[in-house]
């Protein structure tokens, strides 16, 4: 086991430099998850990870979420729950809808579709499938491709509506990796504030007694991935309380995701090709009526919260916290209100959908 993690770090890496090269923006998970895939579809088999493994990649992965709840962003939130919460139960319901008729059309058992539907990021997702013994290959694979397809789409789409909606405003969007300031008056926000700061190995140490305690003890009480759900709890409520927690390092954030992504990788054995082929078509229509369904909220955001649509668009869609708050802060939108609302469907989701799950199951 050992050293089956040791391989699928030193591989998973290479994989996520070497996209990074050749520039295509997958991501440490999205990396590191096709090339443990390639090489285990030819045949090369790993030792499954440990239980407490898994609860450890989700405990970092929890405290990681939890870390974006910050008492200085309370005003905000407050003012940002009711649209956080609409946003989220929205896509969760257009999530279930469109899982169940992927079961229905599909040879899917109904847990695999419904779990493949919901965006709650790729790691996240993908180790809550781990836990219910679903088909992990299935739901990383449709989770993947939505991800590339909103990658993909949204510049095309914040371009055409911005020309729609926005012809008479001064402001101009451009969709670029050009470094400009965000506005000064909306604040701003870092993913992950170790760039600037000196995050001291105590502080490390800290951060993941406290998230260990909530996830272990989740775990224990037999909370459903209480490994993710109690250490995003545990750290989230303190940072909120005031505790000075600092943010985890970015070189243990992207190790995680590499371990992460490339064990989810070692699921894609030789025998699923034939399983996955027939799929193509029906999560191509799903991915397509997901990111059919964020522009719509968007554009109700828009009217309804008198959001600059761009920002409407990027809190709606379902891209993921980092992808979509990167993304409003190269086009001078409001990545303060992108992040929140992002990180509050996604807590949300994460709360209350291993319940749901199961219950629905």
């Amino acid at each position: 086991m050992i050293f089956s993690l040791i391989f699928i770090f030193i591989l998973g890496y290479s994989g996520y430099r070497i996209f990074n090269l050749l520039h295509i923006p997958l991501g440490a998970v999205g990396s590191s998850l096709i090339t443990l895939a390639i090489v285990t579809s030819q045949g090369f088999e790993c030792a499954e990870l440990h239980g407490y493994i898994i609860t450890i990649l989700q405990v970092i992965i929890g405290v990681t979420i939890g870390c974006r709840f910050k008492k200085t962003h309370i005003p905000i939130m407050k003012s940002l729950f009711v649209p956080g919460l609409i946003s989220s139960i929205w896509m969760v319901l257009i999530c279930l809808a469109v899982g169940i008729v992927l079961a229905e059309i599909t040879e899917l058992d109904l847990g695999t579709a419904l779990y493949s539907s919901v965006p709650g990021g790729l790691s996240e997702i993908g180790l809550l499938a781990l836990s219910f013994n679903l088909s992990v290959p299935t739901v990383t694979l449709i989770q993947f491709i939505r991800i590339v397809s909103i990658r993909m789409s949204l510049p095309l789409v914040v371009s055409y509506f911005n020309f729609w909606f926005d012809r008479g405003s001064k402001r101009k969007y451009r969709w670029d990796n050009s470094k400009r300031s965000p506005d000064p008056g909306k604040g701003t926000i870092t993913l992950n504030s170790t760039n600037k700061e000196n995050v001291q190995i105590g502080d490390v140490l800290l951060l993941l007694l406290f998230g260990s305690l909530g996830g272990f003890t989740a775990k224990h009480l037999g909370i459903p991935v209480g490994g993710l759900l109690g250490s995003m709890v545990m750290v989230g409520v303190l940072n909120i309380a005031g505790v000075p927690l600092k943010v985890l390092p970015k070189w243990l954030i992207h190790s995680t995701q590499i371990i992460t992504g490339g064990y989810l990788g070692t699921t894609f054995v030789p025998e699923i090709h034939n399983f996955l082929k027939p799929l193509l078509i029906p999560v191509l229509i799903f991915s397509f009526f997901i990111v059919l369904s964020g522009i719509i909220m968007g554009i109700i955001f828009h009217k309804v919260f008198k959001w600059d649509l761009t920002t409407a668009l990027l809190a709606n869609s379902a891209g993921g916290i980092a992808l979509m708050t990167l993304t409003a802060v190269e086009i001078n939108s409001d990545p303060i209100r992108v992040s929140i609302v992002q990180t509050l469907r996604v807590a949300i989701i994460i709360l209350i959908m291993p319940f749901l799950l199961l219950f629905i199951v």
